[in-house]
């Protein structure tokens, strides 16, 4: 019968060899990057403004709050590279009116995304609820989610109403909860949307008989946690009106300056806390496999009885 010590030696071989290859083996099982996780749970962003200017069917402009909301939900098909984002986007007046008169916009995207670059990779399918039937959209750059480890650089970030990107410069970094984040601002230049794409919207004729074209334009500042990539808070400015076909500005659309409330910005914080951290995960890797190593020669040299007793 073996020794004690032979058997402990034996005991300490196995157990390091275990360690030494569950470490080694272990990125071919476990991403190495914050990619977005397929049980996101904050999702919603509301921007909400007390003082919203928006126009009423008859014409008339109206100030009361008004919410927009983004609602983005993690689907299948997903697998280890992609997953399938669909996002419900609303535009809501607080008012005494009924609810299909209080709602100013509704659509609904649909679409595949890179769940480490953020960056589309299938076109978006479009459901406006308000106007006009499923239609297919070719979209590209990001929107609600940033490359992993994002830079302080420029991106090409989605905007719905343009169904187009426009650049987001790097601005600051902020530290928000003890994340370290970057915020980046997209500045939208007045835009002739009848230009861009059909809408019953897009188009109205004024009293002396002019066509009127809706005009958009928005700056807004997109907060993304650096290491998840994100967007953990968004705020935004936006001006809409409708203006003759030269640009001259004639009639109030939308005036915006939406804001999310600080509780849900916490709440996008703490979500992207709970997303593994390469760098802290590699080392802890690192870790298994030197314990690994020292233990299985350790138990090598026992076992070759490098450390019975001397005679």
């Amino acid at each position: 019968m073996l020794p004690t010590s032979r058997l402990l030696s034996f005991l300490l071989l196995g157990v390091g060899v275990a360690l030494l290859v569950a470490g080694l083996v272990a990125p071919r099982f476990l991403p190495e990057d914050a990619r977005l996780p397929l049980d996101l749970g904050a999702t919603t962003y509301s921007l909400t403004d007390a003082e919203a200017q928006t126009r009423l069917p008859d014409g008339r402009v109206v100030t009361s709050p008004v919410t927009h909301q983004l609602h983005m939900e993690i689907q299948n098909p997903a697998d280890e590279h992609s997953a399938t984002v669909r996002v419900g986007e609303t535009l809501m007046r607080d008012s005494q009116q009924q609810d299909l008169d209080r709602l100013l916009s509704a659509e609904v995207w649909s679409f595949g995304v890179d769940r480490r670059t953020g960056e589309f990779t299938t076109p978006a399918t479009l459901s406006n609820q308000l106007a006009s039937p499923v239609s297919t959209v070719e979209v590209e750059g990001v929107w609600l989610k940033f490359p992993t480890d994002a830079q302080q650089g420029t991106y090409e970030v989605f905007d719905p109403t343009l169904r187009a990107t426009r650049p987001a410069e790097f601005a600051e970094e902020l530290e928000m909860n003890g994340r370290t984040v970057h915020r980046y601002r997209q500045e939208i230049a007045p835009t002739d949307l009848a230009g861009l794409y059909e809408s019953p919207f897009h188009l109205m004729e004024f009293e002396d008989g002019v066509s009127g074209h809706r005009h958009y334009a928005a700056t807004r500042d997109l907060l993304v946690d650096k290491q998840s990539g994100l967007v953990v808070e968004i705020r935004e400015d936006v001006d809409s009106y409708y203006a003759t076909p030269e640009g001259e500005k004639r009639e109030q659309n939308l005036l915006f300056a939406g804001r999310m409330s600080q509780e849900q910005i916490d709440a996008h914080l703490a979500d992207a806390s709970d997303i593994r951290d390469p760098g802290t995960a590699d080392m802890i890797r690192w870790v298994v496999v030197a314990a690994g190593g020292l233990l299985a020669l350790l138990g090598l040299a026992g076992a070759f009885g490098a450390f019975g007793r001397r005679r």
